[in-house]
């Protein structure tokens, strides 16, 4: 009864943030649905899979908007006006884009910056690059990313948005930092990377200088005695950065 009961509550959050179609998804008999939600537009998801879950914690959870510390948005603001008007393109970093659920979600909030949504599961980029297909802002990219260039496996484990990566000698491409910021300068860097932050912190951390904000979520209570956020916890403090906690991240803005 109690499962039944938060199902119930869950699609009353759907219906609230979405519309009545996100319901659609329930009536599918295949692996994949596509519908359009509001204000967000067409979108494909797995109902078998954590893809709702993901788009609810983003735009009904509204885990990386900072309205609510109103003097906060304001800095993240000027910073996103201050690149544009120097004829600079923000460069978002989404690590860890999952479905596209937060790729979309930053690029109804910040229209004019370029995003890089990095995902290294096969499964879930194949959904992410349909439901970005029609955002020319959006880049998707199928890698990796860390500290040095090299290679992933990837586990999927038990839901797509838990998929973790490990060093290896073949696999799914690791991405720099540097390498997703060619097209501009980088702006804001979200990263949910299920433990592999401890590798992407580890040493070539120079592009944290010119982040107006950094966005990550912590994975120390999955891994523990991996000290994950340890390598994050110690570069980010060398900055003049302060931290809103937003859900299960912790967002650091200059």
């Amino acid at each position: 009864m109690r499962s039944l009961l938060n199902e119930l509550r869950r699609n009353a959050v759907d219906v609230r943030t979405f519309g009545l179609g996100i319901l659609g998804r329930h009536l599918s008999r295949s692996a994949r649905w596509s519908g359009h939600l509001r204000g967000i537009g067409r979108v494909s998801l797995r109902p078998a899979q954590s893809d709702t879950a993901a788009f609810r914690q983003v735009f009904a959870g509204r885990e990386y908007d900072l309205s609510d510390t109103p003097g906060i948005q304001a800095r993240v603001d000027a910073a996103y006006a201050a690149m544009l008007a120097a004829g600079e393109t923000p460069v978002i970093l989404d690590a860890g884009a999952n479905v596209g659920a937060s790729a979309l979600w930053f690029a109804r909030r910040y229209p004019r910056a370029r995003i890089v949504a990095v995902e290294p599961d096969p499964g879930n980029f194949a959904v992410l690059s349909d439901n970005v297909r029609d955002h020319a802002m959006i880049e998707p990219v199928h890698a990796a990313i860390g500290a040095e260039p090299g290679f992933v496996a990837v586990d999927p484990m038990w839901a797509g948005w838990a998929a973790r990566t490990t060093r290896a000698e073949e696999g799914v491409p690791v991405v720099t930092v540097q390498d997703c910021c060619k097209a501009g300068k980088l702006f804001i860097a979200k990263i949910d990377i299920e433990g592999f932050e401890k590798d992407l912190f580890a040493s070539n951390t120079g592009w944290i200088e010119e982040a107006a904000v950094v966005a990550v979520e912590p994975h120390d209570w999955l891994m523990p005695g991996e000290f994950t956020s340890r390598h994050f916890l110690t570069e980010l403090s060398k900055h003049p950065f302060e931290v809103v906690i937003k859900g299960e991240n912790l967002i650091f803005v200059r």
